[in-house]
């Protein structure tokens, strides 16, 4: 059972797959699948054995109940959800629907049921600092050299390791790094720890991600805070503690009052436009998921001159707002619980035990609070919830007590020795009744894994040598078919062999594609643009525009739709119609360069000088 969770805190972080068309969040999700399916047969055969007492370390702890009720919630927004399928499975960008999500909460009882010892919580941080070393040093390589593998991105910093933007990057790192602070102090400040501290937080400040920066300044201030109040010493921690409320309270009102410039001003457009959406199903939310199919229609058109032009919003930078849109009143009910039993705990234990336990409450404080105030601003991703989760789960451990060494451990469950090569038959066909019960799950576990976790990754390899043109064009649509084949749920898989299709001028298959692809989602105005654009390419004018229109009509003020639609119609020879699509597009984006040079192309055709004149001005004035 260590094992699983040691491989989560080192693997997930690290794990990426340069062959597919998701090639960071897929093959990490696929692994905390997999490591959450082999930890069930694990528990199952601990649970087989009656005759074990239960140790002192093994009473739940009361973390588990707020965690219990958060899965809960999960599972209810899940079968109440708009769209329970993509709830369910998640995105093909995010991967964060239930199944992944209940994965992750599956790593977090393995660590709070499974250990016992100090020494496994040696382990563990120590693997989970060590860990981030090789995603360090790829970020460092980014930033001083060329990328080798030669990501694509739409960020202003190249450095994003291994967790594919830096944003993400940065998440991650906010809470490595007092860990790996901890293990430098452990150590009596041994250089190797020196060197990784300082390549993390080099690399934290390469990603230029103001909310994680303000992350780890407010988790090095709970460190000290934590540091103090063990140390006797509360009324300088509690003086610390509220300057940080104080100074903090003082940085927002800046941040607020300069709302109109860059990235604040994004992050406060969609806040105030989720508002009204997450009223109109207050209690369990629309489901995980749905972000993107809900905000769209909601979506508003300032939004492009803050954040750039076909960007979509399928987060909302806000851990209270993502969760008060996905799962509710309830979601947020229960995360808070969840928080506020976390710190209950800290402050419970933050002077019990000796020098070693009390920095390890410290570390586990400022590790969550960097992320938790991150995540204010920040979006989840697959790594950073795992990791997130792996140190909750070792909170809920250390605060039921754990004993020194297994040794200690064992005695306390009054447990046999493990048996010696001498042991008799009889002993030995007891112990193989005791897996016996365990053998049938375990048999269903392989199975899961290769439905679940490996037919994703291989259906993804499919899709990436259909797209990228590593095979021959007429292999291509082979390839595609086989991505659909192995994983049918997913959207973006058939659009891609639609587009296959639409190449060999099958129209009547392809269609049949778009049309289960556009059922799969069917309120998401982003698929209709999506395969509008792929007909349109394609010269399938009149279907492109029923795909458009039907975009329009989720949501109406995505000034790239009627810019697309306009051109669709200018191409069929609709003049005044297309027109008409193309003024409303540049009325909802007024710098939308391509937009004025076909409306100036047709208000020419039209023989209005004056509208030419001015159209072909704005273009030229906006770039095109």
């Amino acid at each position: 059972m260590e094992l699983v969770w040691l491989l989560a805190a080192f693997l997930v972080p690290l794990v990426l797959n340069p062959w597919g068309s998701s090639a960071f969040d897929l093959p990490k999700a696929a692994l905390v699948l997999m490591l959450a399916l082999l930890a069930g047969p694990m528990a199952l055969r601990r649970t087989s054995r009656p005759s074990t007492p239960i140790a002192p370390s093994s009473v739940p702890s009361p973390l588990i109940w707020p965690v219990l009720g958060f899965g809960a919630t999960l599972v209810l927004a899940t079968f109440f959800s708009i769209n329970p399928t993509l709830s369910f499975w998640g995105g093909h960008a995010r991967q964060q629907g239930l199944l992944i999500q209940l994965a992750v909460l599956g790593l977090f009882m393995a660590v709070a049921f499974g250990l016992h010892t100090h020494t496994q919580a040696e382990r563990l941080l120590n693997v989970l600092a060590w860990g981030g070393a090789p995603v360090t040093l790829y970020g460092l390589w980014q930033a001083v050299g060329p990328d080798p593998l030669q990501w694509q991105s739409d960020a202003i910093s190249s450095v994003l390791s291994t967790l594919g933007r830096p944003n993400f990057l940065a998440s991650y790192l906010v809470i490595i790094i007092p860990v790996t602070l901890r293990c430098l102090l452990r150590t009596a400040w041994h250089w190797q720890y020196g060197l990784l501290l300082s390549g993390q937080l080099a690399c934290l400040a390469l990603t230029g991600v103001r909310s994680a920066w303000a992350g780890l300044v407010i988790a090095g201030l709970v460190f000290i805070v934590i540091r103090l109040i063990s140390a006797n010493r509360t009324s300088l921690a509690l003086g610390i503690a509220a300057t940080t409320v104080a100074a903090t309270a003082v940085a927002t009102g800046v941040v607020l009052a300069r709302a109109d410039e860059g990235s604040v001003s994004a992050r406060w457009t969609i806040w105030r436009a989720s508002l009204p959406l997450i009223l109109r199903r207050p209690w369990l939310g629309y489901g995980p998921e749905t972000t993107r199919a809900v905000f769209a229609p909601a979506y508003p058109p300032q939004l492009v001159y803050y954040q750039g032009r076909g960007v979509v919003v399928d987060r909302l930078h806000n851990m209270w707002l993502d969760t008060a849109l996905t799962s509710g009143i309830a979601g947020v009910m229960a995360l808070g619980g969840l928080w506020v039993t976390s710190g209950w705990l800290v402050w419970r234990n933050v002077r019990t035990g000796d020098q070693t336990v009390q920095l390890t409450w410290a570390t586990l404080a400022a590790a969550l609070s960097g992320h938790f105030v991150d995540m204010q601003a920040g979006v989840e991703t697959v790594t950073s919830t795992t990791v997130a989760w792996l140190l909750l789960g070792l909170v809920a451990a250390l605060g039921r007590g754990l004993l020194p060494a297994w040794g200690t451990y064992m005695q306390s469950c009054q447990d046999a020795p493990i048996p010696d090569a001498g042991e008799t038959g009889h002993e030995l066909t007891g112990r193989i009744k005791g897996w016996l019960p365990v053998v049938v799950p375990a048999s269903v576990t392989v199975v899961l894994i290769g439905l679940l976790c490996a037919r994703p990754l291989l259906a993804d390899v499919a899709a990436w040598q259909a797209l990228n043109g590593s095979l021959a064009a007429n292999e291509r649509p082979a390839a595609a078919e086989r991505a659909v084949a192995l994983w049918p749920v997913s959207g973006e898989y058939r659009r891609l062999l639609a587009g296959q299709l639409l190449a060999l001028g099958d129209v009547a298959a392809a269609e049949r594609q778009l049309a289960t692809a556009a059922a799969l989602e069917p309120t998401d105005a982003v698929v209709w643009a999506l395969q509008g654009d792929l007909l349109a390419h394609h010269g399938y004018l009149a279907p492109a525009e029923a795909a458009y229109r039907r975009a329009l009509e989720l949501a109406p003020t995505i000034g790239l739709t009627h810019r697309a639609l306009g051109i669709v119609l200018l191409r069929q020879g609709r003049l005044a119609e297309g027109i008409v699509a193309l003024e409303r597009a540049v009325d909802l984006d007024a710098t939308d360069g391509v937009a004025f040079y076909h409306l100036a192309r047709a208000y020419e055709a039209q023989g209005n000088e004056d509208g030419a004149a001015w159209a072909w001005r704005q273009a030229l004035r906006w770039g095109y």
